[in-house]
C-alpha cells in the first residue's frame, strides 16, 4: 500500500517523486471543425512515444479559448480564458485524466490572453485582457479551492503575452502592441513589481514559450 509517498509493505521505503514530466496534456482553444469554434478537448502527448497522434482525454468543464496553464508533477490547472471572458480554473489530475477535469477556486478577475508558469507548489497566472491587465495571480496547489491571490504585478499591463519558469523564477515576454519586453518574477518576493530583464530580440504578440525541466 501507498500513502503519502511512503510504502508500507513490512516497512517504510520513500517513494521518490517523477525525475521528469512524461507526458503533456494541451486543453481547449479554438477549432473551425467546431459549430462553436471554442472546445473543452483535451489531448495527451505521451513522450516516449510522441510520434503517435496525441490521445483525447477527459475534456475541460467547459470551451474556451485564449487560456493559461501551469503544473507540477501530478496535476495541471487552466485558468482564465474567452468564453466569454472567465476566471474559471480546472484541475486536470493526471493519474485520473479520463474524467473531466475539476473546477478550483477561480482566478482574482476574469481575462483572456493571459499567460503562466510555475512551479511544484504554485502557478502564476499574469496580464491578459477584459480590459488589459498587468495584475499577477497566485494558485496556490495544494489549496486550489480559494480564489487565486493577488501578487506584486507585472510592469505594464499586457495581453497575448507568453511565459516559462523554473522553481526560482517565471519569465513574462512579448504581448500585444506588439511588445518585447520580458518581466522577471521572483517566486520568493512576488509581491513586488515584477523586474524588466533583456527584452526579446524581436517583438511580438501570440507567442508561446517552454522551459527546462524543474
Amino acid at each position: 500500500m501507498e500513502l503519502a509517498g511512503l510504502s508500507l509493505t513490512g516497512g517504510f521505503t520513500y517513494i521518490a517523486p517523477p525525475p521528469e514530466n512524461t507526458a503533456a496534456w494541451f486543453g481547449a482553444g479554438y477549432s473551425n471543425l467546431s459549430p462553436a469554434g471554442q472546445r473543452s478537448t483535451v489531448d495527451r502527448i505521451t513522450f516516449a512515444t510522441d510520434t503517435a497522434t496525441a490521445s483525447v482525454r477527459g475534456p475541460l468543464s467547459s470551451s474556451v479559448q485564449l487560456l493559461a496553464a501551469a503544473s507540477n508533477f501530478t496535476d495541471g490547472w487552466f485558468g482564465g480564458g474567452r468564453s466569454p471572458d472567465t476566471s474559471t480554473v480546472n484541475r486536470i489530475t493526471y493519474a485520473t485524466d479520463t474524467a473531466t477535469a475539476s473546477v478550483r477556486g477561480p482566478l482574482s478577475v476574469a481575462r483572456q490572453g493571459l499567460a503562466a508558469a510555475g512551479n511544484t507548489t504554485y502557478g502564476w497566472f499574469g496580464g491578459g485582457y477584459g480590459p488589459v491587465r498587468s495584475t499577477v495571480d497566485r494558485i496556490t496547489y495544494a489549496t486550489d479551492t480559494a480564489t487565486a491571490s493577488v501578487r506584486g504585478p507585472l510592469s505594464s499591463a499586457n495581453r497575448y503575452l507568453a511565459a516559462a519558469g523554473n522553481q526560482t523564477d517565471g519569465w513574462f515576454g512579448g504581448g500585444a502592441g506588439p511588445l518585447s519586453t520580458v518581466n522577471r518574477i521572483t517566486y520568493a518576493t512576488d509581491t513586488a513589481t515584477a523586474s524588466v530583464r533583456g527584452p526579446l530580440s524581436l517583438a511580438r504578440a501570440f507567442l508561446a514559450a517552454a522551459g527546462g525541466v524543474q
